[in-house]
């Protein structure tokens, strides 16, 4: 399971959208790691002792606000009990991982915004659209996984 956000739709940015757990570092974090894990605490309740980093994925750059994105993958021995921080969390998504391998879910779409249209790629997953940095999170995650016979 992939805990995602949804997003306040009043939140100044990616107001709506579906997301990972995460933010800016700030100055008193000792690593982007430890960033992370207090972002996941902060937005849905894991506990950073719990989690394992097993490695971070390549960054990546988001053009609209102008943020890179430094994505970690963790694990967890059993599964955590999430809950929204309420002031931006509207909803936690608990996507299974099988999602990420699922032609159904994966679909291309035009995607609008204010003074704005582009196709991208997007999955899909229970009413939900995951699309942008986020689905390039989750493909590279995908990719990673992937064994190299699988082509």
């Amino acid at each position: 399971m992939i805990p995602l956000t949804v997003r306040h739709a009043d939140l100044r940015a990616h107001a709506g959208e579906v997301s990972l757990p995460g933010g800016a570092v700030d100055r008193s974090d000792p690593s982007p790691e430890a960033a992370a894990l207090r972002e996941a605490h902060e937005e849905v309740a894991v506990q950073p002792s719990l989690v394992t980093i097993a490695g971070a994925l390549d960054p990546v750059w988001i053009p609209v606000s102008n943020f890179e994105l430094q994505p970690f993958v963790g694990t967890i021995a059993t599964r955590p009990a999430l809950a929204p921080h309420v002031a931006e969390v509207a909803e936690i998504v608990e996507l299974p991982l099988s999602t990420l391998f699922s032609e159904e879910a994966i679909t291309d779409e035009l995607i609008e915004g204010p003074g704005w249209l582009i196709r991208a790629a997007a999955y899909r997953y229970e009413g939900h659209r995951i699309w942008g940095a986020t689905a390039r999170t989750l493909a590279m995650f995908a990719a990673a996984l992937r064994p190299l016979d699988a082509g």
